[in-house]
């Protein structure tokens, strides 16, 4: 009896035996020659993930539970680091560089299993909307002004750092399919924010980073002075600023927020008491971050579900009345519970706002001196020592090498800067197609998707805000902003195949 190749079944089987096989050696291999606690700890992980695969004949799933898992926790190796040793005028310039990460690894592995089961088994090419073509362009004028760049091997190394963010949107856009997928993604979703919350709980009750192997400490940021009012611990979580918390808790609270709306009358009793505890432990760490500009998003992202669920008759007028109550009683309760949260608002914040003009200010210059195609990607510490803007004649010179170590808070000026206007004008374009995803609301079936639908959309509108205050680089909030993005296309063109049959 000969063995046929062509079978679906038996090529699955037997790709999912190999990679099974395969990823338990690798690990098996590292645990053996580990010279470290944390190397031990991933081969040792790597060799159950093995056998996982091995037990469920399973290779897509759990590679698509662990990137969603892994994402917000910035555990990562620098394989072309930052800072050069070239130097131009008076100090060094920077670039984002390359760092590998745990949700990297897991991203590469999935993509190569989806694509693999894609053109050799079911013998079909990757599939691409609209919205992918865009998302191609707008990363084609990243790489357009990448190569020939000054820095050379550096601004390669950040380009690829932003193509797998974009590439884990196209993976997790076409490798999320039905119902099922979408329950998978939900369990991991709610197990990391779970586990966040406790490590930054524990963060804020030792007043420590309780720093794990592998995440980069916070050289600053991570205490708050409020002048004479005393200082305030800020908790980073698994990621390299409380800040960073902030963006990836917007992005995990919003879905459960329009879940939490809907009610226990339309969803399951368990689905609908998990969202409230999401919604909790993720409002409550979001408050431990004291990141006005995750509040303020946050704010945003809520008003935006509130008023569509309202304007589709969700919710009632009286409803709106009482959730707007409750949040205003449960904002005097915070206060009152922990005051730092009103110091964070009124007292003094060590010159930070004052930095941020600054460096708007020197964005500014750069982006009058180049308008149209920028100073290239990667590039903006190169140039800001190229251009002298008016305000810093204002501060002192120590001041002034400071904020040269920083790019500009704005990400919005930061992408004008290196890619010029017209692209940094694309990018809004992009995110009001990614908000635009769920409509028109009529086409949705399925009561928990479309909360998913407008939650993430929300977290969308969240985030735009966010970019105009805070430092988004090539970073990991860049990844999850993309891994969001990319759940939401699935989720809507899920709801397409589903309005068409």
């Amino acid at each position: 009896m000969t063995f046929d190749w062509r079978r679906p079944m038996l090529t699955a089987e037997a790709l999912t035996l190999g990679a099974g096989l395969l990823v338990g050696g690798l690990g098996l291999c590292a645990l053996m020659s580990a010279q470290s606690i944390a190397l031990a700890a991933v081969a040792l992980g790597a060799m159950g993930f093995g056998a996982l695969v091995i037990l469920t004949r399973q290779v897509q799933r759990p590679l698509l539970a662990l990137l969603i898992f892994t994402a917000p926790i910035e555990i990562n190796k620098a394989l072309v680091a930052p800072l050069v040793s070239r130097y131009y005028a008076a100090g060094p310039y920077y670039s984002p560089g390359l760092y590998l990460s745990l949700a990297h690894i897991a991203l590469l592995c999935l993509a190569a299993a989806w694509l693999a089961r894609l053109l050799l088994l079911e013998r079909r090419r990757p599939p691409i909307t609209r919205l992918d073509m865009l998302v191609l362009l707008f990363l084609a004028c990243i790489w357009l002004r990448s190569i020939g760049s000054p820095q050379g091997i550096l601004s390669i190394a950040s380009a690829i750092s932003y193509s797998l963010a974009v590439l884990a949107f196209y993976v997790v856009s076409h490798t999320i399919r039905n119902a099922s997928d979408v329950r998978l993604v939900l369990r991991a979703s709610l197990a990391v924010l779970l586990l966040t919350a406790v490590y930054a709980a524990a963060q804020a009750v030792t007043k420590s980073q309780l720093e794990l192997p592998g995440i980069k400490p916070l050289a600053a940021g991570a205490t708050i002075d409020f002048g004479g009012e005393g200082a305030a611990f800020r908790p980073p979580g698994f990621l390299a600023h409380p800040n960073a918390l902030a963006h990836y808790l917007l992005i995990a609270i919003s879905p459960a927020i329009a879940v939490v709306l809907l009610g226990p009358r339309r969803l399951p009793a368990r689905t609908w008491w998990l969202a409230m505890l999401a919604m909790g432990a993720g409002g409550a760490t979001l408050l431990a971050t004291l990141s006005r500009g995750g509040w303020a998003s946050a704010a945003l992202a809520t008003s935006f579900i509130v008023a569509v669920c309202y304007r589709r008759g969700l919710i009632t007028s009286r409803q709106l009345g009482l959730i707007l109550c409750t949040i205003a009683l449960g904002a005097f309760a915070a206060v009152i519970v922990y005051p730092n949260i009103l110091l964070r608002l009124t007292a003094p914040d060590g010159r930070s706002l004052e930095s941020r003009v600054l460096l708007a200010d020197m964005a500014w210059t750069i982006i009058k001196a180049n308008p149209w195609i920028g100073v290239g990607f990667g590039e903006y510490n190169r140039a800001a020592y190229a251009y002298v803007p008016p305000l810093f004649a204002t501060v002192s010179p120590d001041y002034q090498l400071a904020l040269h170590q920083l790019v500009v808070h704005n990400h919005y000026m930061l992408l004008a800067a290196e890619l010029g206007i017209p692209v940094a004008l694309f990018f809004c374009y992009l995110l009001w197609r990614f908000a635009r995803l769920p409509w028109p609301l009529e086409r949705w079936r399925d009561p928990l998707s479309f909360a998913l639908a407008i939650g993430l959309s929300a977290a969308v509108v969240g985030q735009a805000f966010f970019f105009n205050s805070d430092n988004y680089y090539v970073d990991t909030r860049v990844f999850l902003f993309w891994v969001s993005a990319g759940v939401l296309q699935a989720l809507s063109l899920q709801a397409g195949r589903e309005e068409r049959k």
